[in-house]
């Protein structure tokens, strides 16, 4: 029972005096802090908390407007996060009072008080209707006491675009802040109309201006997300994706699917769960690793919401319907292409990583499942503001990163010679962190397959050496561009190399100064120079193969010679198996259907039945491997291949221990006579992709440095 002479709110912030105080004289009574009311505490309460900042209260149901009878406090389970297939409407909330709001359009020193080295902030959001005025204040939680509070995921959004809210100081004095528009619709939406509720949205609650505690406070991400009662992962103000929400149920309705996906008046429905899936909520770094630790997450567009599993369930039904849908989509003169855009890949990535990023064992410890070579190797795609947040931003779950606790163990490796690449340290270089994590993920998986993917934020002053590959501007995450940028990978994956050019050797190195540049490493590796580049086909571009490859790879006619079908298709079948022989018949077809000498995959495909075909499962990998690449001829022993479009005639090519494909590098010479090698890329050579270089007498080890 609360006691007799405690103060509870009326209308009032605090220190102001409520009206029980006012009655009497300053001497005989002291008005106290506002404390929560027990006996009508919300579900979302803050637990064993350090009250620096004056409490935001729940207020009597006296002072609530009364709302419309479907809406009435019997149905406060509105105002709950929804469960897996549930789908949630919310009505206009109760009218709150405000606090005045000062003039000054900053963020006071005097509301972010100094963090404790255990201690962050939680947000304690005052309840309103959605267009009252949002208040809210502070409260310091330490990462030893219980405690229940909600996460919020969202674009940060665009700088100019910022809206006012109210922050109280620990003295009880408003001040106005601006924030982003976001953030400030999420708090909108996601608060309750009777009841505070407690938040941790990282552009309020983490003092960005101090670099100390931003770093700290990004280190223990994985601490906050995962231990937040529910992530709110809010998608934004679009009609479409709150309509795609509603679809969603019809989608995971197992008995009606297979109408669904073949009815034509759903074909509006269909094509808004495709934009929800090419919202740009999926393509940032930051929001992947906050879904990925939390325990329950669900999604938020207005005041519709699901769970979060019902959005992975309804994507994996719609990729595996996606060739279904594009005969519906056809039919009803729609561009059936977005189905296949490059940004629902990219949120494809985002729902594996999230689902299976941590896994839970019978005695309810947490694995992580990936390294961070994995993460950062799979999610290039996705986009970070910071360059460094390439890496930090998936540090804290890879099962090589930091140890964050006893409730994550991993595989964390303290005497690492480059243990710098495994703290987050905003202080660090761009040139520094990213060289520090190749070298991590060599020494760590004995491979050198890192240096021939495209992973790194391009950045112009940070002088990167070439075995630290950038993407390509083009191949930015932040494109607009939404069919293929390149061929994919001939490495692909950690664990997932298709080749074996080195013959499983592990990778040696070691590591010397770049004079080139301050603070630049070169990277001295053994390899076999095995030929040189003497002729080189234009880059196929939009995937043509070119009447140019076709007389390089000495092509008359209907003879075609078998290495040259092969190396269109790099010699795998899309699953990494060999190609299979009758990738020949399905060229044969192509050129036949190509007069002028070009093959247009891009338009053999759509000038293809609707129904699938042989041929387009042809034209689809041959894309998949010559997309802006090069066709080579080697000098000394005319061996043909596909070489990076950066390459030139007289680039050599190596296979280098611990590489599972060939590679082109570039001899460069010091004035001083020195030797060292750019690092153009990787290359497919036929003939030479498993191992054959043990066969080669002539083939003679040497160090390179690479820089």
């Amino acid at each position: 029972m609360a006691n007799e002479f405690e103060c509870f709110p009326a209308d009032r912030v605090w220190p102001q005096k409520c009206d029980r105080c006012l009655r009497h004289t300053p001497e005989s009574l002291e008005c106290s802090e506002p404390l929560l009311n027990t006996r009508k505490r919300g579900p979302n309460s803050l637990r064993g908390v350090k009250r620096e900042h004056p409490s935001i209260l729940e207020r009597p149901e006296s002072q609530l407007r009364e709302r419309d009878d479907d809406s009435s406090s019997d149905n406060a389970s509105v105002y709950d996060r929804p469960a897996p297939t549930s789908v949630v409407s919310s009505e206009p909330v109760p009218e709150n009072l405000s606090p005045t709001i000062s003039n000054q359009d900053q963020f006071p020193a005097s509301v972010y008080l100094h963090l404790g080295e255990d201690g962050f902030r939680i947000l304690q959001l005052a309840p309103g209707r959605k267009d009252d005025p949002i208040v809210c204040s502070f409260a310091t939680v330490f990462k030893n006491q219980p405690l229940e509070y909600e996460a919020i995921s969202y674009l940060w959004g665009v700088p100019q675009k910022s809206e006012e809210i109210t922050l109280l100081d620990p003295q009880g004095l408003p001040w106005t802040i601006h924030t982003r528009r976001n953030v400030f619709a999420a708090l909108q939406s996601l608060r309750h109309p009777k009841f505070a509720r407690s938040f941790w949205a990282d552009a309020l609650c983490i003092n960005h201006s101090n670099k100390d505690e931003k770093n700290r406070l990004i280190a223990t991400n994985q601490f906050v997300f995962h231990n937040a009662a529910s992530l709110c992962f809010w998608l934004g103000e679009d009609e479409s994706s709150k309509a795609a929400l509603n679809f969603i149920p019809r989608i995971l309705d197992m008995s009606g699917i297979h109408k669904l996906i073949r009815d034509d008046n759903a074909v509006e429905s269909w094509s808004e769960f495709v934009g929800l899936l090419k919202n740009p909520i999926f393509s940032r770094l930051w929001l992947l690793q906050e879904v990925s630790v939390a325990r329950n997450t669900t999604l938020h567009c207005r005041q519709a919401a699901i769970h979060y599993t019902d959005l992975v369930d309804a994507t994996a039904i719609f990729i595996t319907s996606r060739n279904e849908l594009s005969l519906l989509y056809r039919r009803n003169r729609r561009n059936y292409k977005e189905l296949f855009d490059r940004r629902i890949t990219m949120a494809e990535g985002f729902i594996n990583v999230t689902t299976n990023a941590l896994r839970i064992t019978n005695s309810g410890k947490i694995e992580r499942q990936f390294t961070l070579e994995d993460l950062v190797s799979q999610l290039c795609d996705l986009a970070s503001t910071d360059p460094l947040d390439r890496i930090y931003s998936v540090l804290t779950f890879a099962r090589d990163g930091p140890q964050m606790g006893d409730e994550t163990p991993v595989e964390y490796i303290p005497n690492t010679r480059y243990e710098a690449a495994l703290r987050v340290d905003y202080s660090k270089s761009v040139l520094e962190v990213y060289q520090n994590f190749v070298i991590h993920a060599i020494e760590r998986s004995g491979s050198l397959d890192i240096i021939c993917r495209h992973w790194a934020s391009s950045v112009s002053d940070s002088n990167l050496p070439t075995w630290v590959h950038p993407l390509q501007a083009s191949h930015q995450p932040n494109s607009d561009i939404s069919e293929r940028i390149n061929a994919d990978s001939l490495v692909g994956l950690p664990g997932q190399s298709y080749y074996n050019a080195s013959r499983g050797t592990v990778a040696y190195f070691r590591v010397g100064l770049n004079p080139s540049y301050y603070n630049a490493k070169s990277l001295f590796v053994p390899g076999f120079r095995i030929d040189t580049i003497s002729k080189l086909g234009p880059r196929a571009e939009d995937g043509i193969i070119l009447h140019e490859w076709l007389e390089l790879g000495d092509v008359v006619g209907e003879t075609v010679p078998e290495a040259f079908w092969r190396t269109l298709v790099a010699d795998r079948s899309p699953n990494g198996s060999v190609a299979p022989s009758w990738y020949n018949r399905a060229f044969l077809y192509c050129l036949g259907l190509s007069p002028t000498g070009n093959i247009n995959t891009n338009r053999l495909i759509d000038e293809s039945e609707a129904e699938p075909s042989l041929t387009i499962d042809f034209l689809q990998r041959a894309q998949s491997v010559i997309w802006n690449r090069k066709f080579l001829v080697s000098k000394k022993n005319d061996w043909i291949g596909l070489a990076p479009m950066a390459s030139q005639v007289g680039d050599e090519i190596f296979i280098l221990r611990g590489c599972t494909v060939p590679v082109v590098l570039r001899r460069q010479e010091e004035g001083d006579g020195n030797k060292f090698f750019q690092l153009v890329g990787e290359c497919y050579v036929h003939g030479m992709m498993d191992g054959e270089v043990a066969e080669i007498a002539t083939a003679i080890e040497e160090e390179i440095e690479l820089r």
